[in-house]
Parts: C-alpha cells; structure tokens; sequence
C-alpha cells in the first residue's frame, strides 16, 4: 500500500528507506506442510516432525500442517485413529513446538469426547501450550450417483464455534477444508 502511495505520488525513496519500511511491517514466514499419510500413526507423525523442523530451520515461524495428518481420510479409519485432547498426537505437537520455538497449527485430527468424534484442530504457541482448538463445522456430505458417496456426518460431530489465534500483531482465522466453501464463516471473522 505504502509502496504504491509512493509511486502514484512519484516521490522516489531510496532501496534503504523502503527496506526500512519493510522491517517496520509485521511478516510472519508461514509453511504449509504436505504429507503423504499411511496408515501407520507413529510414521505420520515422524514424518510431520520431520517436515516441522525443515519448516523452522528454514526460519517459519507458524507451520500448518494438514487435515487428518496421524491417519489416513476415510470414513472407516476416524473411530480407530480418535484421540482425546490432550492425548498421543497433541503432547507430540507440544513438544515439538517447544523444540522448534514455533507456532504450529496442528491441521486436523480425528478427536473422542465421550462418544462423540470430532475433526478438530489445536494450534500451539512456541512454549508448547495449546491457544486454541477448533473442531470442523460444515461436514463433507457428497454424493454423486455411481460415482462417490462420502457423507462425514455419518462419522463426524459438527463445530459449533468460530476461532481466531494471534501472532505477533497478525490474527488468523481457522476453517478445516470443507468449511472454506462457506465465506460466512470468513466474512464473522474480519
């Protein structure tokens, strides 16, 4: 913005002005982590560890890593890859966060409370700490005759709130896969 003011007014700056300008701007250097999920838990996990780590050596100070990261996406796996929060996957990211001094969305897992199974996110801060939690709101129902039924309600209990986390002075919204379909939930957000 400033750099196009500067330019519609044809001050000229100096390469030192505007990288000074640059540095007074918050910039966070973020990686978005792709895996390619197995079957077995403890490999994902090593796998996103390893992943993370890149991330931060490379000087990320956020890393997001994918939805269902520890298992495999598939209707028939969720129940037997759930896990309470805390538990396996989340003290894995705490630490790992802790090590790195790094901030890491935590893409998704498949959560148990009670009886009930959530698609849910923790983000944690540099400390290890969990900020935030957020659990997927528009479930993927899709069914295209012949083709592919996938109904996530069948497994799936929906979210039910809205999640923002900071860091530094940038605030960042939350959404599993499905729900950026719906710009509602960017639009309360803003």
């Amino acid at each position: 913005f400033l750099r196009k003011q500067w330019y519609q007014r044809r001050v000229a700056i100096t390469a030192g002005e505007y990288k000074s300008y640059l540095r007074s701007i918050s910039m966070v250097k973020f990686a978005g982590i792709q895996i390619n999920v197995g079957k077995c838990k403890q490999t994902n996990l090593e796998k996103a560890s390893q992943l993370v780590g890149e991330a931060a050596k490379a000087g990320a100070l956020v890393a997001c890593l994918p939805e269902c990261f520890n298992s495999p996406y598939g209707l028939q796996y969720f129940a037997q890859y759930a896990e309470p929060i805390p538990g396996q996957t989340t003290d894995f990211l705490s630490s790992l966060a802790r090590e790195h001094q790094i901030h890491i969305i935590g893409g998704s897992i498949p959560e148990r409370e009670g009886n009930k199974l959530y698609n849910t996110c923790c983000v944690f801060d540099p400390t290890g700490q969990i900020i935030t939690k957020f659990r997927k709101i528009h479930l993927a129902d899709i069914s295209i005759p012949g083709k592919i039924t996938n109904r996530e309600s069948d497994v799936f209990t929906p979210g039910r709130d809205i999640t923002l986390f900071t860091v530094k002075d940038m605030t960042f919204g939350l959404g599993i896969c499905y729900d950026l379909r719906f710009s509602e939930l960017a639009h309360v957000m803003r």
